[in-house]
């Protein structure tokens, strides 16, 4: 009877996997992302990833110390983002928000890489690391998935292995607004 039970849920465990795989393919996801700024305008992924990208390295550390990454990540730079809606001034925030209603706003100085990053090995800063913030769609040669923080979510990357702070990593980005 036992032994009956077992067979039943492996079966039913394999089912579900085949039904639902993890890996996500290019057509399986549907997603728009919001920028408004002197006007507006809606991308979708495929527009996204269309435009001119960058790689780098980076990952991210929690309140309470967990650590994700390094990873490579593949993204569009936010100040072409931007660009794309007017641009951003000197005294401009651009708020980036998630479909679950999670805000972060970020300065000028940001959007163009003025972070403080740590070294991962000692969690010590790095002094004067070229960073870059992008709109992060690929991390380690994936796309990313919702399980992951995608398909778009925020990284700060450079060219060297790097954590910064965790609460700038925005996930599930749906909107990008420059406020004057």
């Amino acid at each position: 009877m036992k032994l009956a039970g077992l067979v039943i849920c492996i079966i039913a465990i394999a089912a579900t996997a085949c039904l639902h795989p993890s890996g996500v393919e290019d057509g399986m996801i549907d997603c728009n992302l919001t920028l408004i700024g002197d006007c507006e305008k809606v991308l979708s992924l495929g527009e996204i990833r269309a435009m001119p990208s960058c790689e780098g390295r980076g990952g991210f550390f929690t309140t309470i110390g967990i650590v994700n990454g390094p990873f490579k990540c593949r993204g569009v730079p936010l100040e072409d983002l931007c660009d794309l809606v007017g641009g951003i001034n000197a005294t401009d925030t651009v708020w980036i928000s998630a479909h679950d209603g999670y805000l972060m706003v970020f300065t000028r100085d940001q959007v163009r890489g003025g972070f403080i990053a740590y070294d991962p090995a000692t969690m010590r800063e790095i002094s004067h690391q070229e960073l870059e913030m992008i709109l992060m769609y690929e991390q380690d040669g994936s796309l990313l998935s919702k399980d992951t923080g995608g398909p778009l979510r925020v990284a700060i990357v450079g060219d060297c292995e790097l954590l910064t702070e965790g609460h700038y990593w925005v996930q599930w980005v749906d909107r990008i607004e420059i406020n004057k």
